[in-house]
């Protein structure tokens, strides 16, 4: 697949380093992207860490495939639960005073209680945002995946305006993209915050485009009342807009990219608006998408660009949405950093971020534009290239 290998040497060392500059005696990885990323394998298991032991990976199901997957040597076979107790307590000799991190956003609440129990004495951590930011800076193999992944989400894209017609319905839409994603080699779901499976799939035309549901983005309306978001039955019409948001998996690394199309005839004031966004986008991957500016700066100057035209009431929804900028992308969908006036953080060389500016403006419509990029020194490589529709 590629000459390059993952790091996991290095990561291994992070997370050691986190230990010591969190003051942390052991680390408990329970989320599975954490998981993979750290030992190789994302079989059912847990993975334990200090800054002194070889790290120690209890695996659940399946033994078999995790001693074949993983880069971790000593691989435990766990019947229970309590056998990371009695592992700790073998090299500490006492829980008392112990302090240990746990990703506890997404470690479900009686999972929780079970450990706070099964460990009392010990003081638990969040690190879950501590671990999530070690892994925004991707390894060669990493950016590897990640170009893979930008050319079939392109893929994907690119076969929209094939299909578009007058009658044709919104799911009509989504199968041939999906089909095309599929057939490529992409995985239909995206990884989120320990959980394989979500499927955040975007299409939406009409007034679907402007209508907000549970879902904090640009949503559509969805098949039913139980799934209220993505694409429906909604046939499509001359003059209409549509917009598609998809998420890549390849190989576990994420793409996400959006394209906004129409079908003839284009809708009044569509084009000027179309190219202010797309304007005020190329001044900002032009100007700020390299290493060493802070995110917030990035989401400010798109604001500002976009107020300069009259659009800002407009930007990334009507007040109904809480959307930022952009976000990070990797072994999950949404990875920091988080493109939001208020995130300080700055970019840095090989980090992969998801841009996606859109305005969504009531009883009118919508523009989406997202692409993937990798983080240089002095500017950004765009892996996804969909052409835009006006120069």
């Amino acid at each position: 697949m590629s000459e390059y290998e993952f790091d996991y040497a290095s990561r291994i060392k992070k997370i050691q380093a986190l230990l010591e500059r969190l003051e942390l005696d052991f680390i408990i990885i329970t989320n599975i992207q954490n998981l993979y990323w750290l030992s190789g394998t994302a079989q059912y298991g847990v993975l334990l860490l200090s800054a002194k032991e070889k790290p120690a990976l209890f695996i659940r199901r399946n033994l078999f495939k995790a001693k074949e997957e993983a880069y971790i040597e000593n691989i435990i076979e766990m019947k229970k639960t309590s056998q990371i107790k009695e592992f700790i307590f073998k090299l500490s000799k006492s829980l008392d005073n112990l302090r240990i991190g746990m990703e506890l956003d997404s470690l479900p609440a009686s999972f929780y209680i079970y450990y706070k129990k099964m460990l009392n004495g010990a003081e638990i951590r969040n690190i879950e945002l501590d671990v999530r930011k070690l892994r925004m800076i991707k390894d060669r193999k990493e950016l590897y995946l990640f170009k893979k992944a930008g050319k079939i989400a392109q893929k994907a894209q690119e076969r929209i305006p094939e299909v578009l017609k007058p009658g044709i319905k919104e799911y009509e839409v989504a199968a041939e993209v999906i089909y095309q994603a599929i057939k490529n080699q992409s995985v239909h779901f995206s990884n989120v915050n320990n959980i394989f499976g979500e499927n955040w799939f975007i299409l939406a035309s009409g007034k679907n485009l402007w209508t907000p549901s549970y879902f904090p983005i640009l949503s559509g309306e969805g098949l039913s009342n139980a799934i209220p978001y993505g694409y429906s039955d909604r046939e499509i019409r001359k003059g209409d807009i549509i917009m598609c948001d998809y998420a890549i998996n390849y190989m576990g690394y994420h793409a996400d990219h959006a394209r906004t199309f129409y079908l003839e005839p284009y809708p009044e004031g569509f084009k000027r608006k179309y190219r202010i966004l797309k304007n005020a986008y190329e001044e900002i991957k032009q100007d700020y998408l390299k290493a060493g500016i802070k995110v917030s700066e990035i989401y400010n100057q798109m604001k500002k660009l976009l107020k300069k035209e009259g659009l800002a009431t407009f930007f990334q929804g009507n007040g109904y949405y809480y959307q930022g900028l952009g976000h990070g992308i990797g072994l999950e969908l949404d990875e920091p950093p988080a493109f939001l006036p208020n995130i300080d953080l700055e970019l840095k060389e090989n980090m992969v971020i998801a841009m996606e500016p859109k305005i969504i403006i009531p009883e009118w419509g919508a523009i989406d534009l997202e692409d993937d990029f990798i983080i240089k020194p002095n500017g950004a490589e765009q892996i996804t290239n969909t052409p835009y529709l006006f120069e």
